[in-house]
């Protein structure tokens, strides 16, 4: 794994028009990082694992309007086991509804869910904050060949472990210091 700083990625140019969100210590660079390599990279389509109320959503829509957009987050009647869901943080089932772009919202586990039926060229993993969790959604990543994944809360040991549990050796991975994100590019042949 390498290392980057904020400054490796961040350019004001490639800043231009994103949402800044601050709604926590730290997110206002997590998501500027997001919307930068998003700018970057120029996805035709992303797929995101963990709506909650669709703020990272939002950032996505902004960064790449032109790419098609897929976001995962439980059902209603299985909200109760994720602490990451709005029910369960007492906000109501208002999954997405900060969104105000168009995109899809699916329904579903994303440990169960079929995701060869939306192969994306980038996904951003944000969804439960377990090593096995973020290890089925980054195999599910590499599987549809993603060009990008990022992942947040990467600072997190078990996010962390997923991670390289998860991603195999086709693809070069990063940690951004002083941000939670950690992103994979799929190597050259």
């Amino acid at each position: 794994m390498k290392t980057q700083t904020f400054t490796d990625i961040f350019t004001k140019e490639l800043a231009v028009d994103a949402i800044l969100n601050t709604e926590f210590h730290g997110f206002k660079e997590d998501y500027l990082i997001l919307h930068c390599l998003l700018k970057l990279h120029k996805p035709k389509s992303v797929f995101e694992c963990g709506t909650n109320m669709g703020m990272g959503t939002e950032i996505i829509c902004n960064a790449v309007p032109t790419a098609n957009v897929y976001s995962l987050d439980l059902p209603t009647e299985l909200a109760h086991i994720s602490l990451q869901h709005p029910i369960s943080e007492g906000k109501g089932d208002k999954v997405g509804s900060l969104c105000k772009r168009p995109f899809t919202q699916l329904r579903g586990d994303s440990m169960t869910f079929d995701y060869s039926k939306y192969p994306c060229d980038a996904y951003w993993i944000d969804a439960e904050h377990t090593e096995a969790a973020v290890k089925h959604e980054t195999k599910q990543a590499v599987k549809c060949k993603a060009k990008l994944i990022v992942w947040h809360d990467s600072d997190m040991p078990e996010v962390m472990a997923g991670i390289l549990a998860g991603i195999g050796k086709s693809y070069e991975v990063y940690r951004v210091e002083g941000t939670r994100i950690a992103y994979a590019l799929k190597k050259s042949k």
